[in-house]
């Protein structure tokens, strides 16, 4: 796990060695063991390591073959690295380490452009060919590691972050009106589409070759199939998925320096922990919960921890910890970003990193099984859409709705008036942005965005692009939406960039292609059966862990928001709004956002994502636009009194 970097000149000429110093410096969090440089005719390679497989000299890169013709900077892990050794090495190819990053040099020189099609893993890299003046970029199949581009007047610069573009480029960057609209709409930026103009983001599973003055070609290797599910016994398939998981999981143990795992006491990484500790026992656990009680799940996950027998590790956050952490967080994503679990999990990388230099995790399974209540939306949404008539529908619904909210069943009613909006609109449209800014977007926005084209699709940023091969049904297209946008767009980059904060590296045996491609074969009600989400899944897990962990409610990994928005957070975003940079920017209006602030302090709770959203962009107008405000600030430092 490293940070990566390189510029690209179309006219041959030397890169500036400077610009690329200061490329290496901005990462150095996701590397600081080790960092290395390549300067050639027409490109600059750089490259932070974060030494996990072979430790010694032989493993650092940019790593070559013999006569140096190629040159290779590798971010991430490749798992099947042994494997293609072994058959790299029949051919003749002779190794000089005994980490991964080399197998990419010779799969080069032997299969060219099918070697990424040959890595298993998570990645993004770089192949500088130095006889055919050719380079090649590629990210792994689910977006793992990222992997951003500015294509600008003849060059071509490229980083593992956005600020190491930004700092190559010494600041000189505008800011994306589209991406900004996406940020308030969506709680993130979708690729393309980064926080700056002429930078975007290379989509998962695709690779790009430069050469000469031609434009940068960009392609697919790997695709989901398009063929119908296959017919499997439920026994079977529960024997198949157990395997996979299990020698995914062991996969991900093969590193040469201490491994361990989060665990927050849900489904998906208490089975990878569990299977975890059958190979490696007494290994690593840690969890991080709140003070308050109604959202921490740290006794599910003692409970877990003890059933395995691992050496657990657990801290309990409030919301004094933020005011620390944000400031220098919001750097690390160098855009905005609104999740706000991006707290806990760093918090918990920073755990973790005391003891181990990896963690497993477990991302990625809701996404192959339908962990998510909108996915049992959509398919609900669309059971209403064509057999309950739209005039029927937009009568009955509301008035149970109403009924529902009388006898004390708010959130029922709350997801029946959310059936009825999805069922109202068109197959696909985006479901998730009820606490954004997106209905009130007209309101919300700036003169920044008085130049701004109205063609910008916002749903179609969101949601993804119909399947290539046709109509594959309600539920797989909607998985497939999630493994286009909100996977690599907003989970992946979230604990991607929180754990390398800390310099951890974070493996996800759920994103193993052998065990995603075993999933999307399976039927719909292997994934989803009636409310029962990840129904195959929870019957392997339930093999491994205790059955009380398994069949409880999905409380998921957020803060207490509520609690903390009273406790302080409301007071220093008061505090920015009365000087906002934001506004004088043009990227907002005050006059929404102090409403909202005004509702929220006399009870009216329901603007609490809408706010960390404008508090995460005041903080970076501050932070990474600016420089105004010191990523090593206290957020305590806004407020007067203090």
């Amino acid at each position: 796990m490293c940070g990566i970097g390189g510029a690209f000149r179309e006219d041959g000429g030397h890169p500036e060695s400077a610009a690329l110093e200061r490329m290496s410096l901005a990462m150095r969090e996701r590397g600081p063991d080790d960092d290395g440089l390549f300067l050639g005719v027409g490109v600059g390679l750089v490259h932070r390591r974060l030494s996990i497989l072979d430790l010694t000299e032989a493993g650092r890169c940019p790593i070559s073959n013999r006569d140096g013709s190629i040159q290779v900077v590798h971010n991430g892990e490749i798992y099947n690295f042994a494997e293609l050794r072994e058959e790299l090495e029949a051919q003749g190819h002779q190794f000089q380490s005994k980490g991964d990053s080399e197998v990419v040099v010779h799969g080069y020189r032997e299969w060219g452009e099918g070697v990424f099609a040959r890595l298993e893993g998570m990645f993004a890299l770089a192949i500088w060919d130095v006889q055919r003046q050719r380079l090649l970029l590629a990210r792994d199949r689910f977006g793992k590691k990222p992997l951003y581009l500015l294509r600008k007047e003849g060059r071509l610069v490229f980083a593992s972050t956005l600020n190491a573009i930004q700092a190559h480029e010494a600041g000189h960057l505008e800011v994306n009106q589209e991406a900004m609209e996406c940020y308030l709409s969506h709680g993130f930026i979708p690729h393309p589409h980064t926080i700056w103009q002429h930078v975007e983001s290379l989509p998962p599973a695709h690779y790009g070759v430069m050469e000469g003055e031609g434009n940068l070609r960009v392609q697919p290797y790997w695709q989901f199939s398009g063929q119908p599910p296959r017919k499997i016994s439920v026994a079977e398939a529960e024997e198949q998925l157990d395997e996979i998981i299990d020698r995914s999981v062991r996969r991900r143990l093969v590193a040469d320096v201490p491994v361990g795992g989060f665990l927050s006491g849900g489904v998906d990484s208490s089975l990878v922990m569990a299977r975890a500790a059958a190979h490696s026992p007494r290994v690593n656990t840690f969890s991080i919960g709140f003070e308050e009680a109604e959202f921490s799940e740290l006794p599910y996950a003692r409970r877990v921890a003890d059933h395995i027998g691992s050496n657990h590790h657990e801290l309990v956050l409030d919301v004094t910890a933020i005011y620390d952490i944000l400031p220098d967080l919001v750097w690390q994503y160098g855009q905005p970003f609104g999740d706000s679990s991006a707290i806990p999990t760093h918090v918990v990388s920073r755990l973790a990193r005391e003891s181990v230099k990896v963690s497993l995790s477990g991302d990625g399974g809701d996404e192959s099984f339908a962990g998510y209540w909108r996915a049992e939306s959509g398919v609900y949404a669309d059971y209403l859409r064509r057999f309950l008539p739209d005039a029927v529908r937009s009568r009955a619904l509301p008035s149970v709705a109403r009924v529902l909210e009388k006898i004390g069943q708010g959130s029922v009613a709350e997801r029946l008036k959310r059936l009825d909006h999805l069922a109202s609109g068109a197959p696909g449209a985006t479901y998730s942005n009820s606490e954004s800014w997106m209905d009130t977007l007209g309101e919300l926005k700036g003169e920044f965005f008085r130049s701004h084209p109205e063609d910008h699709d916002l749903l179609a940023c969101r949601v993804g692009k119909p399947f290539p091969e046709g109509d594959i049904g309600v539920l797989r297209q909607i998985l497939y939406d999630d493994f286009q946008v909100l996977l690599p767009d907003a989970y992946l980059v979230k604990v991607d960039v929180a754990s390398m904060a800390a310099s951890l590296e974070v493996r996800c045996p759920f994103l193993d292609k052998e065990l995603v491609e075993m999933a999307w074969s399976l039927t719909d009600s292997m994934k989803l059966r009636g409310p029962k989400r990840k129904w195959l899944l929870k019957r392997v897990a339930a093999k491994h862990v205790p059955e009380d962990v398994i069949y409880r409610p999905k409380l998921g990994f957020a803060l207490p928001m509520g609690h903390w928005w009273a406790n302080g957070l409301l007071d220093i975003l008061s505090e920015l709004m009365s000087e906002s940079r934001a506004v004088a920017r043009g990227f907002i209006q005050k006059e929404p956002v102090q409403r909202a602030i005004d509702q929220y302090g006399r009870g009216n709770r329901e603007h609490a994502t809408r706010l960390w959203l404008i508090l995460w962009l005041e903080l970076w107008t501050r932070i990474v636009l600016e420089g105004s405000m010191d990523r090593a600030s206290s957020l305590l430092e806004v407020l007067p009194s203090k």
